[in-house]
């Protein structure tokens, strides 16, 4: 991912800046002033009450030098000028987002991803997380109709109710997002329950003393995407759809209340201008824009007259929307591409950001998901490199920093209107031993402990160590009198490769020093003993807490224990188990907690086959891999290798679905694709290849094979059908001479047209509750 080098970012603006006012026709989309990015906290609907549209008069600015046009004034942080330039006069008014006493207000936060995917993320510790320590003013809940969504599934409208009823309990406005995306046209029969649905909330909620809480997203993206149904064009006759659709629902909702409705636009919500040329006759209405910021570019306004043909730049739509007299929030924006993959593009997202504080838009992040794509908010899984965040923070109510993707940091930091100060992603840190089982995790008197008072236990989840009174050695090597614990009843099986420290919390009754050496030790690398020195704390390193016991963080690096730097460096970094010296003055107890491990990531070289030219029918004899590649949002990217398999040349590689399992499937899937020029589905009907498995691990669930094209013509997703490989059953399957399962894979394809372009075909190898581990082969990939 893309750093943001944020000083040098800022000298080449500033540069820009002084050209910029020596040579005025340069004056264009970029925005030469970052002095919206940091704002005020956001205000909380219950200080804010009922929103409303009203119209804010726009502070028109002076140039800060002759000939030069000045920029809009910002009209949604308490009348703040721009650095450019003074307040001189008001321009025409701008209808705006207000709280109840008419004050612009900016509503800033989280979109969920599908509800239907990412439901977990609906948890009493998630929005707290979101409210107090994001400080975000609004979620909105991401309730997808299509794809296995509210119409098959109506059961996800259950988290609906539970996200108002948490928004509620914490403080912030929610939109309730009916996710029109797949298909595009809003009016096609998979939505034909919009009318009950928004019907059945409002009623449930109209005489809920926080129902003005509630916003209503009649349509989030309408657009041409024809899959499962039909879509719009991308224009006049696109809007007059979407209103047809929103009408009836904006009169409905309207004898209810004067919540404010968001209505999405043609293109993916992207012509808020269409909709200003003719707007829905209602009050509360605003109209929905969406972005990604390594896709859409910044714009200026359009010049008058402009015809709705000409206006392909989303912000130059926005701003021509609010130039002629509507209102917008931008419901949906990423720090990705389009597809949420590629980026992060941060620099981008300063520019849009700016914009949209400057000019009092409220607007919702895409979104908060573990899912593997740039913009979602939190790390996703990768095996061997990462596991996928909890969507519920725990009882703390606090994502780390570290559990938060680039882009989940920078969108914390700007909802937050703090200056972004990325961390250190070379660095991990892994509690391995935490005892809030109620157990010791293994621990226990080591065989050659010399002290028999010693006595080890779990005490309020930490480990506890009594009998320490003979056990006095705090200095240097003076460890062998000492008390000797070890973890020989439990191997966490972990790898700390890369790891550089371990550090202990040490927690006593009355400040004192103590001592300890550290063994890590691993059977996978046969790393048992170098001898080690004592770390230690003292009586200062201590701190009260409210229990009234002391605390310290004791760190031992790998001066004072080289099997830690012998382990860190070794090919697996496998800890099997750990060994503990502890001394002691003046006590003769001490709690030890959190025993963890840090150090600097080493990433693996990952050497594939050479990739080749992208060829179907794909044998694979050339010994490429003839196009073949790891999809982005691929949970797996290992080498992918040519190797032989029943007596031929096969694209190859190794993989383990986790034992903890993402609540997606397909998280922790391979997912291979072909991207190949004029691929067409012609009179084909199913992708066939041979698929040939070696198993270390296949006892239980299942691989489900998904096949899916993006073809462009039908909104970039077009999904066929599945084959499943059930495990249980694997015996059942043709083995090859050579010792392999053999299965012949074959699967419909999507019904789309005969000549659409396809662009790209991807096969996800999705896990249904699984324990696989090994290698597979695919062969002879085709159309048939």
């Amino acid at each position: 991912m893309r750093r943001q080098v944020k000083k040098k970012a800022l000298a080449v603006l500033m540069v820009f800046a002084m050209l910029v006012s020596l040579f005025p026709s340069v004056v264009g989309a970029v925005e030469s002033d970052y002095s919206h990015l940091i704002v005020d906290t956001a205000t909380k609907p219950s200080q804010a009450g009922a929103l409303k549209v009203c119209n804010v008069k726009k502070e028109v600015e002076k140039p800060p030098h002759a000939g030069v046009p000045g920029k809009p004034g910002h009209a949604g942080q308490k009348g703040k000028p721009d650095h450019a330039g003074k307040p001189s006069n008001a321009g025409p008014p701008q209808k705006t987002l207000c709280d109840e006493s008419g004050n612009p207000i900016q509503l800033r936060g989280m979109s969920t991803h599908g509800l239907q995917w990412f439901g977990e993320i609906v948890n009493g510790n998630a929005f707290a997380a979101l409210a107090n320590d994001w400080d975000s003013n609004m979620i909105r809940l991401a309730m997808y109709v299509g794809e296995n969504g509210y119409a098959t599934n109506p059961g996800v409208k259950d988290l609906v109710y539970e996200g108002i009823e948490l928004a509620f309990e914490h403080d912030m406005y929610v939109i309730v997002d009916w996710h029109v995306h797949a298909p595009g046209d809003p009016r096609a029969d998979v939505y034909s329950g919009a009318y009950d649905f928004f019907k059945e909330i409002a009623d449930h909620y109209k005489d809920h003393p926080k129902f003005h809480y509630i916003i209503w997203e009649l349509a989030n993206e309408p657009s041409p995407n024809n899959n499962g149904g039909p879509g719009i064009p991308n224009n006049e006759e696109g809007w007059q759809a979407v209103k047809e659709y929103a009408e009836p629902l904006v009169e409905m909702l309207r004898e209810r209340g004067d919540n404010i409705i968001l209505v999405g636009s043609p293109n993916w919500s992207q012509r808020p201008d269409l909709a200003a040329d003719d707007p829905i006759a209602a009050k509360n209405i605003m109209y929905s824009v969406h972005f990604y910021t390594g896709t859409h570019q910044p714009g200026d306004s359009y010049p008058e007259g402009t015809p709705s043909s000409e206006r392909g730049n989303v912000m130059s739509n926005a701003k021509y929307a609010m130039e002629n007299g509507v209102a917008i929030f931008a419901t949906e924006w990423g720090t990705s591409q389009a597809n949420g993959d590629g980026g992060p593009y941060l620099d981008e997202a300063d520019v849009w950001l700016n914009f949209l504080n400057k000019n009092n838009i409220s607007w919702a992040n895409w979104s908060l998901t573990n899912k593997n794509e740039t913009s979602g908010s939190f790390t996703p899984f990768e095996l061997g490199k990462s596991d996928a965040t909890n969507l519920d923070p725990g009882d703390d109510q606090v994502w780390s920093m570290e559990e938060l993707s680039v882009s989940g940091e920078y969108v914390r930091a700007r909802i937050k209107g703090i200056p972004y100060e990325p961390i250190d992603r070379t660095k991990w840190s892994q509690v391995v031993w935490d005892f809030n089982d109620g157990t010791t995790q293994g621990f226990g008197p080591n065989g050659d402990n010399p002290v028999e008072e010693l006595t080890v236990s779990n005490e309020n989840h930490a480990l506890k160590l009594t009998g320490l009174n003979a056990s006095n050695g705090t200095v240097g090597d003076d460890i062998w009198g000492n008390a000797r614990i070890s973890s020989d009843g439990w191997n966490p099986s972990v790898s700390i490769k890369g790891a550089e420290e371990i550090q202990i919390d040490v927690i006593v009754a009355e400040p004192t020093t103590v001592a300890i050496a550290a063994i890590p030790q691993s059977a996978a690398e046969n790393i048992w003993w170098a001898n080690p020195v004592n770390a230690t704390v003292s009586a200062d390193d201590f701190e009260l807490q409210d229990d009234g016991t002391y605390k310290a963080l004791l760190t031992i690096t790998t001066e004072e224990s080289p099997a830690l730097g012998a382990l860190g460096e070794s090919e697996s970094g496998l800890l099997s188990n750990l060994v503990l010296f502890v001394g002691t003055e003046l006590t003769d107890e001490v709690v030890l907690d959190n025993i963890s491990f840090t150090g600097t990531k080493i990433e693996q070289e990952v050497i594939h086959a050479p990739k080749g030219d992208a060829q179907l029918p794909a044998d694979f004899e050339d010994g490429t891999r003839q196009g073949f590649d790891w999809n982005p949002e691929s949970g797996v990217k290992t080498a992918l290798t040519i190797e032989e398999a029943n007596g031929s040349n096969a694209l190859s590689w190794e993989f383990a679905y986790p034992e903890v399992k993402p609540s997606d499937g397909w998280a922790s899937a391979p997912r291979l694709e072909l991207w190949k020029d004029g691929m067409v589905r012609g009179d084909h009907e199913n992708v066939t290849f041979d698929l040939y498995v070696n198993p270390a691990r296949a006892t239980e669930g299942a691989i489900a094979i998904n096949l899916v094209f993006q073809p462009p013509a039908a909104g970039y997703w077009a999904q066929g059908g599945q084959y499943t490989i059930e495990l249980s059953e694997i015996e059942d399957a043709t083995v090859t001479p050579d010792g392999l399962y053999h299965y012949d894979v074959s699967i419909a394809m999507p019904s789309v047209g005969t000549d659409v372009l396809l662009r790209n075909m991807v096969l996800i190898f999705a896990d249904v509750d699984s324990d696989f581990a090994g290698r597979v082969y695919i062969d002879n990939v085709r159309f048939e």
